[in-house]
């Protein structure tokens, strides 16, 4: 069985000053259960609130000329740019956060890709692919176009990404639609969109979550998404103290 972790589920079962999860913890270190959680809740979601009106006013993007020579299929490239996510942009993860993903992975935790935004960059913490499950080639390909295919379905609902759209996007403030408060959450509203979409594209069983969405509007996480969710893509919902129940069974 494999869950998906919520940031608001897998840091609460990581917390050092607390034995509630103990159960959970106990069942990933002995692989009873995996785990796995999105990158994009480090992508995105890490970035402290009030930083993330300024981190997002751009997208953060490096071009590089290689000028070597690579080989695909038999065939010989010669790879002249590359362009994609300045990593080094990225303000790292808050210490707190980086002690609790230490734990998760030490207990067998691995994390999903997301979707390949070139102008959002990954943190220093999650650049070791070994953390991250592995996939051949062709498993990679059929989850890429599932997760892009459901992606686009959440866009289309308004949820998700398009939370951040509507807000102006990184270009919200020249525009001048910029709200502090809401600007944060649409950045939280599209790492749930990435985390939903991950678990569906993963196959994953489980998806673990703290959001009820009670107080967020519309949300990728709201009683009528978790049932267009449950019922086109069978997404399991569960909290922690349903998984606490079901590994504990």
């Amino acid at each position: 069985m494999r869950i998906s972790f919520d940031s608001n589920a897998w840091e609460q079962v990581f917390r050092s000053d607390t034995q509630e999860y103990a159960t959970i913890r106990s069942a990933l270190v002995a692989r009873k259960v995996e785990g796995v959680i999105c990158e994009a809740a480090f992508r995105i979601e890490a970035v402290r609130k009030k930083e993330r009106v300024a981190y997002f006013a751009q997208p953060h993007m490096e071009v590089s000329f290689p000028w070597r020579i690579v080989e695909r299929d038999g065939e010989q490239y010669v790879h002249l740019m590359s362009i994609g996510p300045a990593d080094h942009a990225h303000p790292g993860l808050p210490e707190v956060q980086a002690e609790r993903l230490k734990l998760a992975m030490s207990a067998g935790i691995r994390l999903m890709r997301g979707l390949a935004w070139m102008g959002l960059p990954s943190p220093s913490e999650i650049s070791n692919s070994e953390a991250f499950l592995q996939e051949t080639e062709s498993e990679r390909n059929e989850r890429e176009q599932r997760q892009i295919d459901v992606s686009a379905e959440i866009w289309g609902r308004k949820v998700g990404k398009q939370a951040f759209d509507a807000m102006g996007g990184w270009q919200a403030i020249r525009r001048g639609q910029l709200h502090e408060k809401r600007f944060a959450k649409a950045c939280a509203e599209w790492a749930d969109g990435e985390l939903a979409a991950a678990h569906v594209a993963y196959r994953n069983d489980i998806l673990c979550t703290e959001d009820r969405a009670v107080a967020a509007g519309v949300s990728i996480f709201d009683r009528s998404h978790r049932s267009w969710l449950a019922t086109e893509y069978g997404v399991r919902f569960a909290s922690l103290k349903d998984v606490a129940a079901i590994v504990g069974a």
